[in-house]
């Protein structure tokens, strides 16, 4: 494993601590699965302003002009038209892990109520998000979800809108079981296509994730398309899976990674796309094929780039080089809308 894998593993279980009700349960019960894309670390933890949260009011006030504990229509609609997209940067990390050379978002819709996005390092190492408006102690809210599997360990966490600058581009959310002083995290945007998401925990700097929109996600009409909230305890949308073999003709000499990459614009030699979704295997000394599957991806069409990565310094970079194995560039890849996509990817080219 390249060091730069490494502190991306370790980056990703440390960006959102165990939160409050946290289990280690049946992956199934949040809707998801640990299988071969388990999922890693919540990305939205943090704490630190010392209050308790208060409810979210387009003024920019805290506190000021209360909606009633309900979810403020204008900020969270607001929200709604501002986040869909794909969201690249880096992961600026003031925890022990380090930093992380890039984080991938693709936000769209999963359903009529959520608006979802993920991540992948490997088969049990992922990064979830999904906003949504759920009912909490009687109160509709926009929450911000997120969490998965590190390592085995399920991290779920959810946090509440609390305040929201209109004018600013500014929007606040806190735990909903522990509050402000547990979970803090900002996304403070500059322009429709620029973000910083920062993120307190127990009143320390835990992370930011200073972000462009590479790509516009477009939806037609207004979001939510259904705007009964949703349970506080419902779990993630059902969405598609995609499986992917890849072959190649030699055995490995020895141990080394595979890359599936896919975008939605098509990739060459330099780079020229942005991946949209990504996984990395681990292929053993022998190996003739590696599987390796994406869970809870957007049902799209695609442009799929495998690369088998013989000297192990693809991570941060997605390109290949002298010594790698890759296939017919920018094949294309529909993922059916429900179910499992199965796809076959030989590895053919030689670098």
């Amino acid at each position: 494993m390249t060091a730069t894998i490494r502190t991306a593993l370790l980056t990703l279980a440390a960006l959102a601590p165990l939160p409050t009700g946290c289990t280690t349960d049946d992956p199934a019960s949040d809707g998801s699965t640990a299988g071969s894309t388990g999922n890693a670390a919540g990305t939205s933890s943090g704490s630190g302003s010392g209050s308790d949260p208060t409810v979210a009011d387009s003024s920019g006030a805290s506190g000021a002009d209360t909606t009633g504990g309900t979810a403020d229509p204008t900020a969270t609609a607001e929200f709604f038209a501002r986040w869909p997209g794909l969201w690249v940067g880096p992961v600026d990390s003031m925890t022990s892990a380090g930093d992380f050379p890039t984080m991938n978002m693709d936000v769209r819709p999963a359903d009529g109520h959520t608006l979802f996005s993920r991540t992948d390092l490997d088969g049990g190492n992922s990064l979830r998000m999904a906003m949504v408006v759920e009912q909490h102690d009687g109160e509709d809210v926009l929450v911000f979800r997120n969490g998965g599997y590190f390592l085995g360990i399920l991290r779920d966490s959810r946090t509440r809108l609390v305040e929201a600058d209109l004018e600013a581009e500014r929007w606040r959310f806190c735990s909903i079981d522990a509050g402000c002083e547990y979970v803090d995290a900002v996304f403070d945007f500059e322009g429709p296509d620029a973000l910083d998401m920062h993120v307190d925990v127990r009143g320390t700097t835990h992370f930011d994730w200073p972000a462009t929109r590479a790509e516009l996600r477009e939806i037609d009409g207004p979001f939510p398309v259904d705007d009964t909230p949703q349970p506080g305890d419902a779990p993630f949308p059902e969405m598609p899976t995609l499986e992917v073999t890849l072959t190649w003709t030699t055995p490995l000499a020895e141990a080394s990674d595979a890359w599936v990459i896919l975008s939605t614009t098509a990739c060459n030699l330099g780079g020229g796309c942005t991946p949209s979704r990504f996984i990395r295997g681990h292929a053993d000394a022998g190996a003739t094929s590696l599987v390796l599957t994406l869970e809870q991806i957007h049902a799209d069409d695609y442009k799929a780039n495998a690369i088998l990565d013989r000297n192990g310094n693809l991570a941060g970079t997605f390109l290949p080089d002298a010594g790698d194995t890759v296939s017919i560039p920018n094949s294309n890849v529909s993922v059916d809308a429900t179910g499992t996509t199965e796809v076959s990817l030989p590895l053919l080219v030689d670098l």
